[in-house]
């Protein structure tokens, strides 16, 4: 029996839908003949196909009655490692670049690359569309990826991560003046269905999930501040969201309020992420360093 575990970006998407995007080459009419039989289940139930799917559900399949086509490997795509170990691996993902194909067609894709070192991965984690992937960053978020390169060490840390015992560490170019420090400990939920945004401290949010950010200032220059980011949950844009609740959004970042920038892109790096380690439980923190363009939007920021 294959499972598959939803997340907070699935929720709100039709159960036919997010079959098809994450059974690689299965088409959305066969997705709904499959669940039309009673082949696929939500938390072991039979549902309709066009049940709407919430955060945090299993579904469950058995490989006999799936055919299931692999992500190819795609030694072109270079990937940069920080960290290397037999359980697992932390690279580092440039900004530009998606950590795992949104659709069966994409083939460009971090995990494409990874897929080129680490063969092995190819049959790890919940899903085929995104093998090892622990945790996901936006397309225009750079730094630290945490990817398993086994089963038992991806459990795991999926544990770790669910419990909130993964510390990620965020740089971020804000605009406005915020106060040395501050916290954010507002849920994150959806307004709807098809948004592609989420809301703030909204108590009775579809797909509702607690969110606690804290935030101290690196650097002040003008209308602007380089801000660090300290989260041990992962909802869905956490950071983005709440830095434009508090009124300091990113740089960028017109999803959620933020001056539109000519590079096309907001200002966030995921700077580290400390972890225990599944082998041996031992603590371990892993850092990304600056990317050159990010730096050169600060020293811009000062000349201005």
């Amino acid at each position: 029996m294959i499972e598959l575990r939803a997340t907070s970006e699935d929720f709100g998407m039709r159960f036919d839908v997010f079959l098809a995007r994450n059974i690689n080459g299965l088409s959305r009419k066969k997705a709904g003949d499959l669940i039309n039989k009673g082949d696929v289940l939500v938390d072991g139930r039979r549902v309709y196909k066009n049940y709407v799917i919430q955060a945090d559900q299993l579904i469950s399949y058995d490989l006999e009655s799936i055919e299931i086509s692999k992500l190819k490997p795609n030694p072109e795509i270079k990937v940069s490692m920080l960290y290397e170990d037999p359980d697992l691996v932390v690279v580092f993902k440039p900004a530009g670049i998606h950590c795992a194909p949104l659709h069966p067609n994409e083939e460009c894709t971090l995990v494409h690359g990874l897929l080129a070192i680490y063969p092995e991965m190819e049959d790890v984690g919940f899903s085929p569309l995104d093998p090892g992937i622990c945790h996901r960053l936006d397309f225009w978020t750079s730094g630290v990826l945490l990817a398993a390169r086994t089963q038992s060490a991806f459990l795991g840390l999926a544990n770790s991560f669910k419990s909130h015992q993964v510390e990620k560490k965020y740089l971020a170019i804000v605009i406005g003046n915020p106060p040395d420090s501050f916290t954010v400990d507002e849920p994150i939920g959806h307004p709807s269905r098809r948004s592609k945004k989420v809301v703030v401290g909204e108590r009775k949010g579809r797909g509702l999930i607690e969110a606690r950010t804290t935030f101290s200032v690196k650097k002040r220059i003008g209308n602007f501040a380089l801000v660090e980011a300290n989260t041990f949950y992962g909802a869905m844009h956490q950071i983005r969201a709440h830095l434009s609740w508090a009124g300091f959004p990113l740089l960028g970042d017109e999803l959620y309020g933020g001056l539109h920038e000519s590079a096309g892109r907001f200002w966030l790096h995921a700077q580290s992420v400390c972890f225990a380690t599944p082998s041996n439980n031992q603590k371990l923190t892993v850092s990304a360093p600056i990317p050159d363009d990010f730096k050169n939007r600060m020293d811009a920021l000062r000349s201005c």
